[in-house]
């Protein structure tokens, strides 16, 4: 019998559960190692359990056990990984008040030049192109300047820092094994209470099954009318008897008068001449009720 308790079956995969948890020991990747082999025992139980009572509360508490297996306690190794950068500077134009006012000091000395070059032109010929050059020069550099300035990115603060914090558990195998096993045979465990509640309810039934269908009541009622049917003495009384003992004959009930060698099955009453008062009811050699009889000791 004990090559069907699910330790025993858990024993055969030792080898393979603590190979493949070696091979990955995160946490994820034991637990699912664990999943596995609870389910390769619940298969190999069910094949050969021969009581489909048995192999129900199998199954449930096989199943309960892969949704609470408390894998946290095999953690072995913790490893911990943290990452810190800068924070990326702000991005976009920069428009300070500087940036503004070489944007419009720039611009407006442009805009002046081509004008006193159109009005100038008309008059005053290539004199009057050489005045308006250097303002044209200085409001290019103005519009350069504001330019660099706006495109250039904002600098970030020295503490500006993030930091990323990874943790992996990792489990150790032993552990993991001795965690799985030991709720195998707290399972083993409950199994056992189940199959001796099963055993005690199936005793319990067959006590209170009705021999040869007859219930427990109907033979109380069966014994009184014997009783009566011996306490009369007449004709009609015989015959009641004899209808009653075909009844219970058929049904697989004896009815046995005292004689020596039955007193087990019978109570006493003092009287001046031994007899039977009440017979015992008998199955295939189980007292079923005990018997009245008269005694002179």
């Amino acid at each position: 019998m004990d090559k069907f308790t699910l330790a025993a079956l858990l024993d055969e995969d030792r080898d393979m559960v603590l190979a493949n948890i070696a091979s990955d020991r995160a946490l994820a990747s034991a637990q699912a190692v664990l999943e596995k082999a609870i389910d390769r025992v619940m298969y190999r139980y069910v094949e050969r359990c021969e009581d489909a009572a048995q192999r129900d509360s199998a199954q449930h508490i096989l199943q309960a056990m892969k949704n609470t297996l408390p894998l946290m306690d095999a953690v072995g190794e913790t490893r911990a990984w943290k990452k810190e950068y800068e924070a990326e500077g702000r991005k976009g134009l920069r428009m300070d008040v500087l940036t503004l006012v070489l944007l419009i000091a720039g611009a407006l000395l442009v805009l002046a030049s081509v004008i006193g070059m159109l009005i100038g032109g008309q008059t005053g010929g290539a004199l009057a192109f050489l005045k308006v050059l250097l303002p044209t020069l200085l409001g290019g550099g103005c519009l350069f300047l504001s330019g660099l300035r706006a495109s250039k990115p904002g600098k970030s603060k020295p503490d500006a820092r993030v930091d990323m914090v990874r943790t992996e558990y990792l489990v150790d195998a032993e552990k993991a094994w001795h965690c799985l096993r030991g709720a195998m045979l707290q399972a083993d465990g409950q199994l056992e209470r189940i199959r001796q509640e099963n055993v005690a309810h199936v005793q319990r039934e067959a006590e209170l099954a009705p021999v040869g269908g007859v219930p427990a009541a109907e033979l109380e009622l069966f014994a009184e009318l014997l009783e009566t049917a011996y306490s009369d003495q007449s004709d009609s009384g015989l015959e009641s008897a004899s209808a009653i003992r075909f009844f219970l004959h058929n049904a697989g009930i004896d009815i046995v008068d005292y004689a020596e060698g039955r007193d087990g099955w019978f109570e006493f009453l003092p009287a001046q001449h031994p007899g039977t008062i009440r017979p015992a009811l008998v199955s295939e050699g189980k007292l079923l009720r005990k018997g009245l009889a008269s005694s002179t000791r």
